[in-house]
């Protein structure tokens, strides 16, 4: 047992890395894996020589798909793993509690206004998923039961989804905007929303390591993570800036995604412990993996067509999610 708990890190690097390669070299267009190989090695110029399409499937689609399902699946774990943490609830993940919903709802109502580039939709994904955070937080503050939080940001999910179906469905334009963005894809994106998902990563899980000691602390109460040094207001700040700068970002890059934030924490926290020093990064090596892993088995399932990775989390998450309400996993962080 002490053994497979050390190996594991070199375990989940080993996946992450497979899951990477898988996605670089299956297509819904099947390749044959030498072809792969010699773009991959030509770099991008490959899209000039003689496996010019072949270059430019690599290069232009599945290279930055890749990336950005790593970068995102990153950043929504460790928002989830935050998120958890800070409510002392093992439910809490940023697409469940109407975090990602707010920001959809955000970037909705920015696009029936005439903002519909990718510069837009960063501070509106952000400013919707801060307040998404804010409300559902602020709101089930008041109870000590973990599931509350759950109840509030259900209902708060909701009605941010209904709005926004509501907005898409006053304007053919607003919809056709709309409607690959809101299943959560890392298809058809550009190496542009890869920045973005990886400056909101970086920026965010930057804050989130720096306070994830401060944050440990607030496990034992306010009362003596401050005569330890934490300040429990300024870390809750802190670490609520995390989490819409983590969601808020990846959501703005791919859409709404649940279900990874929830999943990747729950499978590492056996093997880390609760501490969020060890737990944030496992997680967001584990949503790295995990999102790349369902965007390749959404493309082999439905060829020549594909399965959004959204979906595919979905099919995986929303099982794991009733089993641990079942199982009543609230001991898990205790």
């Amino acid at each position: 047992m002490i053994a497979s708990r050390r190996a594991w890190p070199a375990a989940l690097a080993v996946a992450l890395v497979a899951c990477a390669a898988a996605s670089v070299f299956i297509g819904a267009r099947p390749s044959a894996p030498a072809d792969v190989l010699a773009v991959l090695y030509d770099g991008p110029a490959a899209a000039r020589g003689a496996l010019g399409d072949l270059g430019h499937v690599v290069w232009e689609l599945r290279v930055p798909r890749t990336l950005l399902g790593m970068a995102a699946g990153a950043a929504l774990a460790m928002a989830g793993a935050i998120a958890q943490s800070w409510t002392r609830n093992p439910l809490a993940d940023p697409g469940i509690i109407g975090i990602t919903s707010g920001a959809g709802f955000a970037v909705a109502a920015g696009m029936t206004a005439g903002m519909a580039g990718t510069a837009a939709k960063v501070p509106l994904a952000l400013a919707g998923a801060a307040i998404a955070a804010v409300v559902v937080f602020w709101v089930s503050r008041t109870s000590a039961d973990p599931l509350t939080l759950i109840l509030v940001g259900v209902g708060a999910s909701a009605a941010f989804t209904a709005a926004t179906t509501l907005l898409a469905l006053q304007s053919g334009a607003v919809l056709d905007g709309m409607r690959q963005w809101t299943v959560g894809s890392m298809s058809g994106r550009g190496m542009g929303e890869v920045l973005l998902a990886t400056t909101g990563l970086i920026a965010g899980g930057g804050l989130a390591m720096a306070l994830a000691r401060s944050m440990d602390l607030l496990a034992m109460g306010d009362d003596a993570a401050a005569g330890l040094g934490a300040s429990p207001a300024s870390v809750r700040s802190g670490m609520l800036a995390s989490v819409v700068l983590l969601a808020g970002t990846a959501t703005a890059a791919v859409g709404p995604v649940a279900f990874v934030g929830f999943a990747a924490p729950h499978l590492m926290r056996p093997l880390t412990g609760p501490a969020l020093t060890r737990l944030l990064p496992a997680s967001a090596c584990a949503g790295a993996a995990l999102t790349v892993f369902a965007d390749v088995v959404g493309r082999l399932l439905a060829r020549p067509g594909e399965i959004e990775a959204s979906i595919m989390l979905a099919l995986v998450g929303a099982p794991l999610f009733i089993f641990a309400v079942r199982k009543g996993e609230r001991r898990a962080l205790r």
